[in-house]
């Protein structure tokens, strides 16, 4: 008997892609060679062994064309052209969209000229500093209907700098140029580099215009190089071409008059930009003929003032922090001169419409392997009192569902928040002035929130806070908000099983009061250095500032009593980011929390608590089931009802290898350790107390994942597999098929986990 194999319409097109892809010459015009790319081998030793091969793959990214893109090793999109056949006329179609919206024609060998590219090569080579750079090239057809470029390469020795001197003149413009010439990129034993001197040339007119030389431009000066001096140097001459300098770039100049005009139309209609409107206020002109903003507006957001010399960091300044006021949708500036030395200034802003209405809904994922969706409406007046005061009020409500290899019950959440925000420090009888590029916020936040898991638990929260957000630069962040109110009521809304005792173990019905200070700092941001440096650090204390009385029973707090929290919670976190190439990084984490429960407490209250598990934690375990220390729900009370376990303290290690592998498709493989421990004994969690053990009681996992780059969304699949489960000993291994983790977990998130 004989059956046919039906293979779906889908199938049989990704099966002839494929085969198209594996041979894709037998489309080619006659005499033609498909061109596969090149390789670029550097034969002599004269540069250094890194640096050789820094210079071979900046060499092979110069070729042109470049050959046809692979994507598992096969050329797709070639095949996908080919499969399409011939010229179409039509704009529509199958065949249309192979052809010419997803396919690729084939990249012949005749379009590789080997001249062009062999001086470019030379050209960026003695920009290098190997000026004595050899390049040959040909052809290796070894391939049927295939060709390769090879590139053979003598790069020379590399040129160093030898001396540096400043050319100068009487004029004051060079004065100002020898006075910070020490601070020169250009330095004595340095390789020579073009785009150092460039960068040099920037430095030069960075610092001019710090100094009220508006009109100069980089264009005006001029590095010459000497290599004849021999011994393999160069000498560096710098100088300004005065023939082609105008006379204004060596005038220093001052600010004039400075207008702001608030209500710019970018449409051009109805401007309010009549001079004869301005209203002087302290030190600018304001053109505000609808009193939409009170003058303090723009005297906290401007650096600078009438009689300064013109600063073009005082400049960029002003008008980030007039960005930062969150008022304004557009903000731009102009300078014209005013007489021989002076500058008028004018800033143009745009403002939001000062009420809006918004509407939420979407799914969502949290770092504990919560996914559902959520909902929210907000109301936001962007300039309440006129002091761009930003007022909000806000409704919100979802459901949630913890995705693991057991089954959690539904998280149903509710809450409502009102926020007031000043750019700038509201702090009673003092007056502090900030001049980082950020302006400081002042926020005042009332909140309430309700979260149930149905007929398990409910916590019930009202929040009441004061404090300031501000950055030091782009890369320091602060947040002190020294009086934090929060009331908290847990309640195990089911009476009669094992689940309430245990969980009575952890509840928290009480007050937490006490102030926060948060430091973040991020050496990636504003820049991008080869490595990249993240910390951030939390303090948190309640019951110490206010000395509130109580008395210590060092015991779980009793079913419905009512406490006033006394602990100190320290929680660093800091990750260090390796970039290895252009596509691939290596991130490694460690996070540390410390929570000291002390006087009415005998542990954290259960929204200040740690817990360990889930997508951005340890990946090959359950959200929120790990520990604490070496307790395990199945192992002592062979149950899986519970919905988390938490602890006073925690330990977490992570390491993980990010590569990109087509286009918005990533990769990454990982391992990561940690545990919670508490930090009292409690008699419903046996083995849960930090100990010197501490190391020996770590959950590990490994894993990998897949992250699809969207631009503006991340979308994130980790799998992980567990490696050592803290609670499991040698006579568990085999008994150990309910346990909880005991097969690998897929996480499914938004962003990358750190």
């Amino acid at each position: 008997m004989r059956t046919k194999l039906k293979i779906p319409h889908y199938a049989a097109l990704v099966l002839a892609v494929c085969l198209l892809a594996c041979n894709n010459t037998r489309h080619l015009p006659a005499g033609e060679r498909l061109f596969r790319g090149s390789r670029v081998t550097i034969h002599d030793k004269e540069a250094k062994k890194s640096d050789r091969k820094q210079l071979t793959n900046d060499l092979a990214g110069l070729v042109r064309p470049r050959p046809n893109t692979k994507f598992l090793g096969a050329r797709m999109k070639l095949g996908l052209y080919n499969l399409a056949g011939g010229e179409t006329q039509k704009k529509k179609g199958l065949k249309h969209w192979l052809r010419y919206k997803v396919g690729e024609p084939p990249v012949l060998t005749s379009a590789v000229h080997l001249d062009a590219n062999n001086k470019l090569m030379v050209n960026f080579l003695e920009n290098k500093g190997f000026f004595e750079a050899e390049v040959k090239s040909r052809f290796d057809s070894n391939v049927h209907k295939k060709s390769r470029a090879l590139f053979d390469i003598k790069t020379g020795p590399q040129y160093t700098i030898n001396t540096v001197e400043l050319r100068k003149d009487t004029s004051e413009l060079y004065r100002k140029i020898d006075s910070d010439f020490s601070n020169t990129m250009l330095l004595q034993g340095a390789p020579y580099n073009l785009d150092v001197i460039k960068a040099e040339r920037l430095r030069i007119d960075r610092m001019l215009k710090e100094k009220g030389y508006y009109y100069f431009k980089p264009d005006y000066l001029l590095i010459l190089a000497d290599s004849t001096i021999g011994n393999h140097k160069v000498n560096l001459y710098v100088k300004i071409k005065n023939d082609e300098t105008p006379d204004e770039a060596y005038r220093m100049y001052t600010l004039n008059d400075i207008y702001v005009y608030a209500n710019y139309k970018l449409n051009g209609r109805n401007q309010d930009t009549d001079k004869t409107h301005a209203v002087k206020e302290e030190n600018y002109y304001v053109v505000d003929s609808k009193h939409a903003f009170k003058p303090s507006v723009f005297s906290d957001a401007l650096i600078c003032e009438t009689g300064d010399k013109y600063s073009l960091d005082d400049q960029n300044t002003s008008i980030s922090r007039l960005v930062n006021a969150g008022v304004f949708k557009f903000v731009k500036n102009r300078l014209e001169p005013w007489g021989d030395t002076q500058l008028n200034e004018y800033f143009y802003l745009t403002p939001f419409p000062k009420k809006s209405l918004r509407f939420q809904i979407g799914a969502l994922t949290d770092n504990d392997n919560r996914t559902g969706t959520r909902g929210s409406m907000s109301w936001r007046n962007r300039n309440a009192f006129k002091g761009a005061e930003e007022l909000v009020f806000k409704i919100n409500g979802g459901i949630e569902t913890q995705y693991s290899t057991l089954a959690q019950p539904p998280i149903y959440t509710f809450g409502a928040e009102t926020d007031l925000s000043f750019p700038r420090f509201v702090i009673p009888f003092a007056e502090i002035h900030n001049t980082s590029r950020f302006l400081p916020r002042t926020l005042i936040r009332l909140k309430a929130d309700y979260e149930t898991e149905l007929t398990l638990l409910s916590i019930t929260s009202f929040s009441a806070s004061y404090g300031f957000d501000w950055k030091e630069s782009i890369q320091k962040e602060h947040q002190l908000y020294p009086i934090n109110f929060t009331y908290v009521l847990t309640d195990t809304l089911s009476k009669t099983n094992q689940l309430h005792l245990l969980y009575g173990s952890l509840v928290f019905n009480g007050i937490i009061l006490g102030p926060t200070y948060e430091y973040t700092f991020n050496s990636q941001v504003g820049g991008n250095p080869k490595n990249g440096f993240y910390f951030d650090g939390l303090v948190d204390l309640s019951g110490n500032v206010f000395g509130v009385a109580g008395h210590a029973n060092r015991q779980p707090q009793a079913a419905g009593s009512l406490v006033v929290a006394q602990y100190l919670k320290l929680q660093p976190d800091l990750r260090y980011y390796w970039h290895l190439s252009k596509t691939s990084e290596l991130v490694a984490r460690a996070m540390v929390g410390i929570g000291i429960p002390y006087g009415n407490s005998y542990q954290l209250p259960n929204i200040k608590q740690f817990w360990a598990g889930g997508n951005s934690d340890l990946r090959g375990f359950p959200s929120r089931l790990v520990g604490p220390g070496t307790f395990n729900e199945y192992s002592v009370y062979h149950t899986n009802q519970y919905i988390e376990t938490l602890g006073d303290m925690k330990m977490e290690m992570n390491l993980e290898l990010r590569k990109k592998l087509y286009k918005f498709i990533n990769g990454a493989i990982f391992a990561d350790a940690g545990n919670i421990w508490l930090y009292n004994d409690n008699p419903a969690f046996p083995g849960g107390k930090f100990t010197g053990n501490f190391y020996q009681q770590l959950a590990t996992d490994v894993g990998f994942g897949l992250r699809f780059d969207f631009s503006i969304l991340l979308f994130r699949l980790d799998f992980g597999i567990p490696v050592s489960k803290p609670w499991t000993t040698v006579s568990d291994v085999s008994n150990n098929n309910s346990s909880i983790a005991n097969s690998f977990v897929l996480n499914i998130a938004i962003g990358y986990p750190f």
